[in-house]
C-alpha cells in the first residue's frame, strides 16, 4: 500500500482544516501518516483511519539547536515510512520537511497557508524566515499558495521558483455541512463571532476593544470568540485573559468546538481583524452559511469579502474603524444583511468548494505515479 504523509505543527490543524483530504486520500486507497505534535485530537485522527507520528516541536521558538532536532526526527521518519508524497503544512513543517524529504529523495508538497506574524513583523524573525524558505522552498516539487498576494509575494522575492508555485481557494469549505438551512432565528442582541486560534495578531484586542466601546451605554450587541487556546504562537492569547474578557458586557468566550456550524447557525454576522490571513476558513464557513461578515482589508480577508457585496471591510489595527463597520452591520437591516450573507454563498460554490483542494492533492499524486 502507498504511503503518504501530512505534517503540521499540531493534530488540531491538521483534523479541523485538512480532513476532507485526509479522507479523500484513505478512499483513494493510501496509508496516510500524520507527523504532528500531540493534542487533543491526535486520537481523531487515529479514528479516521490515520496512523499518527508524534512529532515534537517547538512551535514558538527559534532555537537552532531544538529546530536541528527535528529536522533530524523528520529525516528518522522519512526514511523509515518512505511516503510517494510529503506534504507539509505551516512554517516550520515547509521548510524542516522539504530538507528532510530531499534527503531520502522524496517529493515535498507544502502548503504556505498564509505568511503569518513572521511576515507581518519585521526584524530578524523576519529575515531568518525568508531566508530559510528561500534555502528550502526551490528545493520543493510544489508549494501551493492560498491567495494571491502571497503567490506574487514569493514569486516576486524569488523565495519559490514560479513554476513550482501553484494557487488554492485556501483548505476548501464543506459546502453541505456549512449550509443556510442551519440558521436559527436570534430575537436577542446582533450577535457576532470571531472563529478561529485566540491570537493578538487576528485582531482581537482592537476587536474586544470596539465591541465595548459599542456597549458602553447599552448592550446593543454581543460578541462571541470560539476557538483553540494553547497555541504556542508569539501572539497567543492566554486562557485566563479570555476568561477575563468574558466578565466583559456582551462577551462570551465558547473555547473550541468540533461542532462549530451550530455555532454560526447562532450568530448574525462572522467577523476577523486580522493583520493578514492566508485564506481564511472562518470567512469561508461564514460564507457558505449564508452568513455576512466584517473583516480587515488585508491579503485573504479582501480575496473572500468585496466591500458592500457580501460583508464590510476595515482598516487593519485600527479600532474606530473596526468599530463603524461592526456598526453599520448592526444597522443595515435583515433585508441588507440577508443579501450579503447569499451573495457569500454563491461566491463560495463557485470558488471555494472543498473539493478543488482535494483534487489538486490527488493531481499532485496521480502526477507522480
Amino acid at each position: 500500500m502507498k504511503k503518504v504523509t501530512l505534517s503540521s505543527n499540531t493534530s488540531w490543524y491538521l483534523f479541523n482544516f485538512r480532513a476532507s483530504t485526509i479522507q479523500a486520500l484513505l478512499d483513494k486507497g493510501y496509508r496516510v501518516v500524520c507527523l504532528s505534535p500531540e493534542d487533543e485530537y491526535s486520537e481523531r485522527l487515529v479514528e479516521m483511519g490515520c496512523d499518527w507520528v508524534p512529532l515534537p516541536m517547538d512551535n514558538k521558538g527559534s532555537s537552532l539547536l531544538n529546530d536541528t532536532v527535528l529536522v533530524m526526527r523528520l529525516v528518522s521518519h522519512y526514511r523509515a515510512l518512505k511516503p510517494v508524497a510529503a506534504f507539509h503544512f505551516t512554517i516550520k513543517n515547509n521548510v524542516y520537511g522539504t530538507w528532510a524529504a530531499m534527503l531520502n529523495g522524496i517529493p515535498a508538497v507544502n502548503n504556505v497557508s498564509g505568511l503569518g506574524t513572521a511576515f507581518i513583523h519585521k526584524g530578524y524573525v523576519s529575515l531568518m524566515v525568508r531566508v530559510l524558505y528561500r534555502l528550502s522552498q526551490p528545493l520543493a516539487h510544489r508549494v501551493f499558495c492560498q491567495n494571491e498576494e502571497d503567490h506574487r509575494l514569493l514569486r516576486e522575492s524569488r523565495l519559490v521558483p514560479s513554476h513550482r508555485l501553484g494557487l488554492l481557494p485556501g483548505s476548501g469549505v464543506d459546502l453541505q455541512r456549512f449550509h443556510p438551512d442551519l440558521q436559527m432565528k436570534n430575537s436577542g442582541p446582533f450577535r457576532f463571532l470571531y472563529a478561529g486560534r485566540m491570537l493578538a495578531d487576528k485582531g482581537l484586542h482592537e476587536l474586544l476593544e470596539a465591541v465595548l466601546r459599542i456597549n458602553k451605554e447599552r448592550t446593543r450587541c454581543e460578541l462571541w470568540l470560539c476557538g483553540f487556546v494553547g497555541v504556542e504562537n508569539v501572539s497567543a492569547i492566554s486562557r485566563d485573559i479570555l476568561e477575563e474578557w468574558s466578565g466583559r458586557p456582551g462577551v462570551r468566550w465558547l473555547g473550541p468546538s468540533d461542532r462549530i456550524e451550530e455555532v454560526y447557525a447562532q450568530v448574525d454576522c462572522v467577523v476577523l481583524p486580522s493583520y493578514r490571513e492566508g485564506m481564511p476558513r472562518s470567512l469561508l464557513e461564514a460564507g457558505a452559511m449564508g452568513l455576512p461578515v466584517v473583516a480587515t482589508h488585508v491579503p485573504g480577508c479582501r480575496n473572500i469579502v468585496t466591500h458592500g457585496v457580501n460583508g464590510l471591510l476595515c482598516e487593519p489595527r485600527d479600532v474606530e474603524s473596526l468599530q463603524k463597520a461592526l456598526e453599520k452591520m448592526i444597522e443595515l437591516g435583515t433585508e441588507d444583511q440577508y443579501r450579503m450573507g447569499s451573495a457569500g454563498r454563491k461566491r463560495v460554490e463557485e470558488e471555494f468548494d472543498e473539493r478543488l483542494v482535494v483534487k489538486a492533492v490527488l493531481d499532485v499524486l496521480e502526477g507522480l505515479q
